[in-house]
């Protein structure tokens, strides 16, 4: 398994620029509380990022291709959103009903988005002139929260169809340790082309990561963490399926967690 560190100075023009820079389909699909460690029953606000940055939003997802729930123990309870045009973001809030590490977790629907010589378009390559490529797009993310004193729910497989689960507790590793992850791809293990991870506030500039990794042939890699702070791991896997509508299907997932 092949593995380096990646470090590049923050721009701070680049938030100026990047919503016109970027297109729109290339977001990662993030869920951001105002923070990661609570009290039973408290209410805690929090936000479904749409972004090139980590973590600063750049886009409001659709509401309606949103699905999040928190999922303490085995049970799971729906959340609903709505849309914050300032912030960029959905905003919601939950309230975790037991003691333990709880995930807040969300898919986001597929969207098709079609680049063209002229540009991306959202939907169909039906119709469109110059069409380079088209991609049905589905996002995946799940955050862990620590509700008084965690447990081993950091570790619990919730099905979703691109899934990121931790090999040990991730809340638990400190600065220098090296957490393992295995990836799942219709509940299978499955080897991603790479892993990227970073921590909010690395840099402002566009899709840049702190750190990335090669997998090993049975699914997993392992990701050092380098600084405290609230990290996040990212793959993306990419299957030829060509329809009518678009050539293939990018999936993305993300894990977010804290480090102290």
């Amino acid at each position: 398994m092949k593995s380096y560190p990646r470090t590049f100075l923050p721009l701070l023009l680049a938030l100026a620029v990047l919503a016109l820079a970027v297109p729109a389909q290339a977001h990662e699909f993030l869920l951001k509380p105002v923070k990661l460690t609570v009290k039973k029953g408290e209410t805690v606000p929090f936000s479904v990022v749409s972004s090139h940055v980590m973590m600063i939003s750049e886009e409001v997802e659709p509401v309606d291709h949103v699905k999040l729930s928190l999922v303490e123990g085995k049970k799971s309870a729906p959340l609903s959103v709505a849309p914050n045009p300032a912030l960029l973001t959905l905003d919601g809030q939950f309230a975790p009903t037991r003691e333990g590490t709880a995930i807040l977790a969300g898919d986001r629907e597929g969207i098709v988005w079609t680049q063209t010589t002229a540009g991306w378009v959202e939907g169909s390559k039906k119709g469109q002139k110059g069409v380079i490529s088209s991609n049905l797009y589905e996002k995946f993310a799940k955050t862990l929260i620590t509700v008084g004193k965690g447990d081993d729910g950091w570790s619990r497989v919730l099905g979703q169809k691109l899934e990121i689960v931790p090999l040990s507790d991730p809340t638990a590793a400190r600065v220098g340790d090296e957490i393992g992850f295995k990836f799942l791809y219709d509940g299978k293990p499955f080897a991603p082309e790479n892993v990227l991870a970073t921590y909010d506030g690395f840099s402002l500039e566009t899709m840049t990561f702190a750190y990335s990794t090669e997998p090993g042939d049975d699914g997993t890699a392992k990701v050092k963490i380098t600084a405290p702070g609230v990290w996040m791991v990212r793959i993306q896997h990419k299957i030829d399926k060509p329809t009518a509508d678009y050539d293939g299907i990018a999936m993305r997932a993300v894990l977010v967690f804290e480090v102290r």
